[in-house]
């Protein structure tokens, strides 16, 4: 183990000697590889249901060391609460445009989000607040209220009326830019992911793959008692994540009990411990149960129920990565997202954000099968991925091949910006800028 003054954040590089975890049975234990080439085998080409496969010392074998943001390096190095990563940000001039999820643990074994409260005087169907703001106004105010420095005043306030315990762990989760941003490796790129590098930037073939959610990228940060209540992600993908700190304890139940155990647990149930007899019971369920470590790396299916719990004293500082492989299996699982057999009804994404989303996997196949260059294995996986897509019962996806070979296909964002651009001039009298689709935000863990 590596000495704790050499880690970059000031964090513990060990556990308390007994620190409560969950219980981890021989059969449930992870994958683990050792080379980056066995790695990215598995990430770019294999299936990863009922899977969730480690990469020690990943962070640095993939160049991962320097992707945190600055102002979140300075914000965790030493502290060791949520509570004093955020004074140290609000202390920083300028203040770091983030905007980020705020969640508490006030009560065992159920998360709790805190929110900014909406203008009662809103109306998000007219262009102009019943007060006279013009719409570009409310856009920003709005924005604001989702900021990180909002929701650190709103906690402040929650406790200040015993609405949230002043011991009460904290987790902060999907920290991105409030505004696009441009890419530090790609000037063309614009983003809201506030990471400075990624494995998509490291993945050769992580462009050409059906689905890769390179701007909305988020990074988690954590205390001991707090971390993902039990879900599935709002679309049945892939997820990457990379710990730069701390320690998580990270379980995914069998494809098979991806309606039962939500059914039963409930969605958002937190194994916090000591566990209760019943929490046992459940995690027991569990295909996978890991450890994961500062500098690890793992990926794992979205597609299942999950949950992520932070350990140990200090801050748990990670950031995941969406992405659907060149595997046929993989994309036939794809386009199952928001069928009642395959996907639990209450963590569904929008059907027009799904809809958006084939579309950029269509465009991705396409691009990518285009390109005379591109490695013959791959180009056989990306096949059987078009393959597996055309294939489908879903109905857009039919429609979307279709409008493909006749040579007709036209973007919904485009069609929706056209038509939201025609009734703002009628009630405006003037162009409105673009107005771009709704995008879609990796799963919380």
């Amino acid at each position: 183990m590596v000495a704790e003054s050499e880690c970059p954040f000031g964090q513990p590089l060990q556990l308390p000697s007994k620190e409560p975890l969950w219980p981890i049975r021989e059969d449930q234990k992870p994958e683990v590889v050792h080379s980056v080439k066995e790695f990215l085998e598995v990430l770019q080409m294999q299936t990863h249901v009922d899977r969730v496969v480690v990469l020690p010392n990943g962070i640095d074998l993939l160049q991962q060391r320097d992707a945190a943001p600055i102002q979140l390096c300075e914000a965790a190095r030493g502290s060791s609460s949520i509570r004093q990563v955020l004074a140290q940000l609000g202390k920083m001039a300028p203040a770091p445009r983030f905007r980020a999820r705020l969640w508490h643990y006030s009560q065992r074994g159920r998360e709790k989000e805190i929110k900014v409260k909406k203008d009662s005087k809103d109306d998000p169907k007219d262009p102009r607040r019943s007060d006279g703001t013009p719409a570009a106004k409310r856009d920003t105010d709005a924005t604001e209220k989702k900021s990180l420095a909002a929701l650190a005043r709103q906690l402040q306030e929650l406790e200040g009326k015993a609405k949230v315990t002043s011991d009460a762990a904290l987790y902060i989760s999907e920290l991105r830019w409030q505004r696009k941003v441009r890419h530090p490796l790609n000037k063309q790129e614009r983003v809201k992911t506030a990471t400075n590098c990624d494995v998509y930037d490291v993945a050769p073939f992580a462009r050409h793959m059906p689905l890769w959610e390179r701007s909305e990228g988020g990074i988690f940060v954590g205390e001991r008692g707090a971390g993902s209540g039990l879900h599935v992600d709002q679309c049945l993908w892939s997820n990457v994540g990379r710990n730069w700190c701390g320690f998580k304890l990270f379980a995914i139940w069998p494809w098979h009990e991806r309606h039962s155990i939500l059914d039963e647990a409930g969605k958002g149930a937190i194994f916090c411990p000591p566990l209760t007899s019943e929490e046992e019971g459940f995690l027991s369920r569990a295909k996978t149960v890991a450890l994961v470590g500062p500098g690890d790396v793992w990926v794992f299916s979205g597609g299942q129920p999950h949950t992520a719990m932070c350990v140990g004293d200090g801050i748990n500082l990670c950031a995941y990565e969406s992405f659907v492989p060149a595997n046929e299996e993989a994309v036939s699982l794809l386009v199952q997202s928001n069928t009642k057999e395959s996907h639990w009804r209450n963590c569904w994404m929008d059907d027009d954000d799904l809809d958006e989303l084939y579309e950029d996997v269509v465009d991705s196949l396409q691009k990518a099968l285009a390109c005379s260059s591109l490695n013959s294995r791959l180009r056989g996986r990306l096949e059987g991925c078009r393959r597996a897509m055309r294939e489908s019962k879903d109905s857009y996806c039919k429609e979307l091949w279709e409008q493909e070979d006749r040579g007709q296909r036209r973007r919904r964002r485009e069609e929706e910006y056209e038509e939201s651009s025609s009734d703002l001039e009628i009630q405006q009298g003037s162009k409105k800028p673009r107005v771009d689709g709704k995008s879609s935000s990796p799963g919380s863990v």
